[in-house]
């Protein structure tokens, strides 16, 4: 995988991940760089990015058809053209955040069509933090169901009755590959666990795989990292809330952290883990070391 993108042609850059992976953290990075005011960014305010590919309502609008009137088979096979929809009515390149996996739908096309997109941006973290997060994420705390869910074949979150349409995940391991090791689309790969390490480096890559043609600004680049610090992003949680917050979270940005498993996790939930996922977990690198 190249960090210089063919791009496709669509207008739609995707912001890939497997929930609890970073992708809030980069929506807010490349809103905060591309914010023209001198002030941080309002963390509750979408800016750049463009809401979440699921969004209900947006299916409805774009389409005309009430998807509570439709199977959720049926809201699968007309999510492809929703986006071609979104792509061709946008002035502009847009971003737009996806937690679904990519994948051939039973009537042959990509439920993410080339055609619509101009690259992916997929953010992958140790499959370990992610179960942790997610416990903290759905309130229960609980991280046996947590596990399970980063191991299960069959996880989709969502659906019937919710804002957002299903959306179909799979394990994490056929998350990651489903989006990094698909054809269709440019795809570059950023760990969550780089981005803390030096976030304006993560960044720079980000914008030279999407934006190749336009010059990067030192200022605002250094303003985005420093806005989007996680103490800044903790303080501004809890004096205005977050949007995104779920009533049964204490608060969404709660660690931040790489290697928190290790205060949470069981050996045997971590062997679980470690076996289910072994391979790409020693693809990106990711050990228990």
């Amino acid at each position: 995988m190249s960090d210089t993108a063919s791009n496709t042609g669509g207008k739609i850059d995707w912001l890939a991940s497997y929930p609890k992976s970073g992708n809030t953290w980069m929506r807010l990075l490349l809103a905060n760089y591309f914010n023209e005011k001198d002030e941080p960014h309002d963390i509750n305010k979408p800016g750049v990015t463009n809401g979440i590919a699921s969004s209900r309502w947006r299916f409805d609008e774009l389409l005309g058809i009430p998807s509570s009137d439709l199977t959720e088979d049926e809201i699968a096979e007309l999510r492809p053209f929703m986006s071609e929809i979104a792509a061709e009515q946008g002035a502009t390149r847009q971003w737009m955040k996806v937690h679904d996996a990519q994948m051939r739908l039973p009537g042959g096309q990509w439920l993410f069509p080339a055609s619509a997109s101009g690259c992916a941006i997929y953010l992958i973290r140790n499959p370990l933090d992610v179960a942790v997060s997610r416990a903290f994420h759905d309130g229960h705390g609980d991280m046996d169901k947590a596990v399970a869910m980063v191991c299960g074949e069959v996880t989709s979150i969502s659906g019937p009755g919710k804002s957002q349409l299903r959306q179909f995940m799979g394990d994490w391991s056929y998350h990651v590959a489903s989006w990094v090791d698909q054809a269709e689309i440019p795809v570059l790969v950023i760990r969550y666990e780089d981005m803390l390490e030096d976030a304006a480096r993560e960044l720079t890559r980000v914008l030279n795989f999407a934006r190749p043609d336009d010059a990067i600004d030192p200022a605002r680049l250094a303003a985005a990292v420093a806005n989007t610090s996680f103490d800044k992003l903790q303080s501004a949680e809890a004096q205005s809330g977050f949007r995104e917050r779920t009533t049964r979270q204490e608060r969404f940005f709660r660690s931040g952290k790489a290697g928190d498993w290790r205060n949470h996790l069981t050996a045997a939930q971590v062997g679980r883990i470690a076996e289910t996922h072994a391979e790409l977990m020693q693809r990106f690198g990711f050990n228990m070391g």
